[in-house]
């Protein structure tokens, strides 16, 4: 599928076949557009990236902390207030927090490590995108702290201590490298003073870190759960547009993490190398799926195959790595057995210089410094060629991921539900093929793009629940590593957007397999 820039649709007017074949974070907040909905959807989920606040509150001992006894257990209750987010889409207004430590970590004898164990649970109240949000709260496990004075030499605690160890999880979820500190308002001389008559509790000041900022993009920890939300979700709502993302996710109840995008493919390796459409993502927290078109406007496969554009996708790797995508999923040459792009792949010839040039552009951007980029094979599914799936294949040691771009529309008889889906199953390159095919070679699958479907010239499915249930069943099935819907209409005589109003069946059953 093409961006909305050239309408240049991915579908013959009539199928080329040559055999006949008769269901986390980060999530965004929205108010959707069009005549399905105009209302604000609350998000409800763990938030992704880092989080670092200041923390004001006060610790408690029971029995009271004395010279002699006392302080086995204590309790830590703050609010969290002046936070930053390493996720630009996420907002922290106000927090609370609560701490158990299995022994106390401040005693009033000596300064050094208590080891005191803690758990410690964190209620978010904030924003995605500026609109109120509902957060999982995160809940933090240390092994130990330690005992710890400021510049000012006021006592304090930190969390985890040397040698301890922290994981955070639901939002802002984390391995390790969550973080604390509290300090009392006394120096080792004013608690000892403090001590003579116990201290029930003490107040405490000072900052906390919880989350990852590589943790950018995911559900915060929900992946171990079964099914369909265990597979990231993306979607692409139309060019250089996170926040229509956002609406996709608040509007059907989901947490998109991916987002697909396209390189300018018309206009010269210029215009794709300056890579402008890929800026605005840059924070969004979506990972992206990047279609790059190996021969933008200009250019041969034949030529592509000597290594004569390889300076090309080095600028292009360094523009990815300066605008902060540089862990993106590049799409090279999508769709190449489609003969609406320039790259198409149309015979044996083609497939071989198809390969080398595959081959060449990754050995290229792979070498650019900083680079983290997964490289993906996405065919078209409904187009039959005569060459074999094996003859276009670059090698294992080139791809990343496989996967197919897969479209709710049918020319075959009877024009049934049934049979198209049939026909997604059994066509040259359906589904499958692709199963065997990434089974074969030990890749994951991905499906970049799929979405129902309504054409001008009748020959997509429509308002079709079923095909929605059937994709969502045979994602799980396949343990498809991540997946994108289309959610955008090109024109009105092709509709794929899920929300114009056009498949409220199709919506519901989203929402209720993906939501």
């Amino acid at each position: 599928m093409d961006t909305e820039k050239v309408f240049m649709r991915r579908k013959p007017l009539a199928p080329i076949v040559l055999a006949t074949s008769m269901v986390v974070l980060v999530a965004y907040l929205g108010v959707v557009a069009g005549p399905a909905a105009a209302r604000a959807h609350r998000y409800r989920g763990a938030a992704p990236g880092a989080v670092t606040c200041q923390l004001s509150g006060t610790i408690s001992f029971s029995p009271r902390m004395s010279a002699t006894a006392g302080g086995q257990h204590a309790r830590l209750r703050a609010n969290l207030f002046g936070c930053d987010t390493s996720n630009s889409a996420v907002t922290i207004t106000s927090a609370r927090v609560k701490e158990t430590f299995t022994t106390s970590p401040l005693n009033c004898k000596t300064l050094g490590s208590t080891g005191a164990a803690a758990t410690l649970t964190v209620r978010w109240k904030g924003a995605v995108w500026g609109r109120s949000a509902s957060f999982t709260p995160t809940t933090e496990t240390n092994s130990r702290s330690q005992l710890v004075t400021n510049s000012s030499g006021q006592e304090g605690f930190a969390i985890p201590g040397g040698g301890g160890v922290s994981t955070a999880r639901g939002s802002f979820a984390a391995a390790s490298g969550s973080s604390a500190n509290a300090y009392t308002t006394f120096t080792r001389t004013g608690l000892t003073s403090m001590c003579r008559n116990g201290v029930r509790s003490m107040v405490v000041s000072g900052t906390i870190t919880l989350g990852s900022a590589a943790n950018q993009g995911n559900l915060g920890g929900q992946g171990s759960q079964a099914g369909l939300s265990a597979i990231p979700l993306g979607d692409y709502a139309g060019s250089s547009n996170p926040s229509r993302v956002a609406d996709f996710g608040f509007s059907t109840g989901t947490h998109p993490t991916y987002a697909t995008e396209y390189l300018d493919k018309t206009d010269g390796w210029a215009a794709m190398d300056g890579a402008a459409d890929v800026r605005p993502w840059k924070g969004s927290g979506y990972r992206l799926v990047l279609g790059v078109p190996i021969l933008p406007g200009t250019g041969t496969l034949a030529a592509g195959a000597t290594g004569s554009y390889d300076q090309y996708f080095t600028t292009l790797g360094k523009n990815l790595v300066s605008d902060g995508e540089a862990n993106a999923i590049l799409r090279l040459g999508w769709e190449f057995n489609g003969y609406w792009y320039p790259w198409y792949v149309q015979s044996s010839t083609d497939a071989a210089n198809f390969d080398k040039f595959w081959q060449h552009i990754v050995t290229t951007m792979r070498a650019v410094a900083g680079e983290q980029f997964k490289f993906l094979w996405s065919t078209s599914a409904n187009t039959g060629t005569s060459y074999s799936q094996d003859s276009v294949y670059p090698g294992d040691a080139y791809v990343d991921y496989v996967g197919t771009d897969n479209y709710d529309d049918f020319w075959g008889t009877p024009f049934t539900d049934a049979a198209a889906w049939s026909n997604q199953l059994t066509q040259q390159w359906g589904l499958n093929w692709l199963a065997s095919f990434a089974s074969a070679h030990g890749k994951p699958i991905a499906i970049p793009e799929w979405s129902v479907e309504y054409r001008g010239d009748g020959h997509g499915m429509g308002d079709d629940p079923s095909f929605i249930a059937n994709m969502a069943a045979w994602f799980v099935a396949h343990h498809v590593a991540f997946t994108d819907i289309f959610s955008f209409d090109s024109s009105d005589s092709y509709r794929n957007d899920i929300l114009d109003g056009t498949f409220p069946k199709s919506l519901a059953e989203f929402k209720s397999v993906f939501g």
